[in-house]
């Protein structure tokens, strides 16, 4: 008797601490895995032929492990230049998968690490279009201003490539960028 009252206390002693394990799901609080989402405004200066022109962007995205951000961009060229060699002035958009990096991101300034690659369109005042491929790495610093707003300054280039215009090539449309990053959103777990 004594046996079986041990063996039945040591049972329910051991479901009773195995119920009390938290259970690790997608959305669970403890979770590594899923940790928040994220959208942002982006302000690119971008240097073109000897002047300046503003890119002008936004992003959505999920967050993983509180330091990865994978999601879909958007940029578009607000400014207008004017390119050398015929002075045809152009525009430019493209969208795409955008790939964040933020190591220690619980510090209130940390790194941060972006690549961004998609399809686009340039267009030339004189209607004449293509598609092209973009690939813009870059790499910078993020400030936790509150806990739903950081902002950002990064550095890169765009590379533009598979351009098919005549009188251009990738060079013409590929350019250096200082970007500001304005990121509203939220991170949970631990």
């Amino acid at each position: 008797m004594k046996n079986t009252f041990f063996i039945i206390l040591a049972l329910v002693v051991s479901a009773t601490s195995l119920s009390a394990q938290r259970e690790e799901t997608l959305f669970s609080r403890n979770s590594a895995w899923l940790s928040g989402i994220w959208g942002s405004a982006m302000y690119d200066y971008n240097y073109f032929d000897n002047d300046w022109g503003m890119v002008k962007g936004g992003s959505f995205g999920v967050e993983f492990g509180r330091s990865i951000l994978l999601g879909y961009g958007n940029y578009r060229l607000k400014d207008d230049i004017r390119l050398a060699g015929n002075g045809d002035q152009f525009d430019m958009k493209y969208k795409g998968l955008l790939i964040g990096f933020t190591p220690n991101s619980y510090k209130i300034v940390h790194p941060k690490i972006s690549i961004f690659t998609g399809s686009g369109k340039v267009s030339l005042q004189d209607s004449n279009a293509d598609r092209v491929f973009v690939f813009q790495p870059s790499a910078g610093i993020e400030v936790n201003i509150f806990k739903w707003f950081r902002m950002g300054l990064e550095g890169g280039y765009r590379f533009v490539s598979n351009v098919d215009l005549a009188n251009y090539s990738n060079e013409d449309f590929s350019a250096p960028f200082a970007q500001l990053e304005l990121r509203f959103g939220l991170s949970w777990g631990d």
